[in-house]
């Protein structure tokens, strides 16, 4: 880094003494220090012109590059300062994509008054690739479904139940109805959501009530379910407190009650930032808007 920065010097200041006094160096130094630079990349990097040094085509190449680098070399420092004094706090959060939005709005607002120097990554995936990559350390805390798959070293508390509904647009006829009856999803066409855990308990459910409707499309992600809600494509089936475009419906099924649990999560053995342990205690302290009115906040089974 000190070479780097002492041909930064010099390709600004076009003076190898200049460079020197700015890096508080000696000039000879300063001068073995680019030549050992000159030695590892395999060419001069500047062309001397009495009292002016001009960048040589290597040096001129190497400059953006030994920038990058010397950024990147000073941010990190940067950061580890912060850490060490406790003013700056990262936050990786993974948070699973059937998830409202909303649920996260007024929790993170609160997470970044009370917490000085909070520097947030937050990203959303499926349920499968979520829990691969908070078992990678990818993410810090993990907002996700309770499933009996959950590896054992992820430690989860419960923040809330919520069912779900069917999604229909609003001149369907299910959008005339208080409740749908199982027996009018038989043959309806659907659109199904591989990568959500809903779906196989879905096909379960209606299997028990001896009705199945037609599964004939397959969307990825809530923005284009909703879409192809929206173009005719068919109904599905979606977290009832999850916000919908104009021209959608959400109803319940009669006797089918399916419904999630979400958790937010750590991995056991892993040590605790402050931004992490801030978040798990304001997400536990929350009151969340879906929890059922008789229902307490415990931790889950993997405590």
């Amino acid at each position: 880094m000190h070479q780097i920065r002492y041909f930064l010097a010099v390709a600004r200041t076009r003076n190898f003494t200049r460079a020197a006094e700015e890096c508080h160096v000696s000039q000879p130094s300063l001068t073995r220090a680019i030549q050992k630079l000159e030695g590892e990349l395999g060419g001069p990097l500047f062309r001397r012109e009495h009292s002016l040094s001009h960048l040589t085509d290597l040096g001129r190449i190497m400059l953006p590059h030994l920038e990058q680098t010397y950024g990147a070399a000073q941010a990190a420092k940067s950061m580890a300062e912060g850490l060490r004094k406790g003013s700056l706090a990262p936050l990786g959060l993974g948070v699973t994509a059937s998830l409202a939005p909303d649920h996260l709005v007024g929790l993170l607002e609160t997470l970044n008054r009370s917490l000085n120097g909070l520097e947030l990554t937050l990203e959303s995936e499926a349920h499968a690739d979520l829990v691969r990559d908070m078992m990678q350390g990818d993410f810090d805390v993990a907002i996700l479904e309770e499933a009996a798959d959950l590896p054992d070293r992820l430690r989860s508390w419960r923040l809330f139940r919520e069912h779900y509904r069917v999604l229909c647009r609003t001149d369907h006829r299910f959008a005339q109805l208080n409740a749908i009856e199982p027996a009018l999803l038989d043959g309806e066409v659907w659109i199904d959501r591989p990568s959500c855990l809903s779906s196989p308990r879905f096909r379960q459910l209606c299997a028990l009530a001896g009705v199945m409707p037609a599964f004939r499309h397959r969307a990825t992600g809530e923005a284009h379910l909703q879409r192809m809600v929206l173009a005719g494509f068919g109904c599905a089936l979606v977290p009832e407190t999850l916000p919908i475009a104009e021209g959608l419906a959400m109803r319940p099924v009669h006797d089918l009650d399916l419904s999630r649990t979400v958790l937010v999560a750590t991995v056991i053995g892993r040590r605790l930032s402050p931004a992490s342990d801030a978040f798990l205690r304001a997400a536990r302290a929350r009151a969340w808007a879906s929890e059922e009115p008789d229902a307490q906040p415990p931790m889950s089974r993997r405590t």
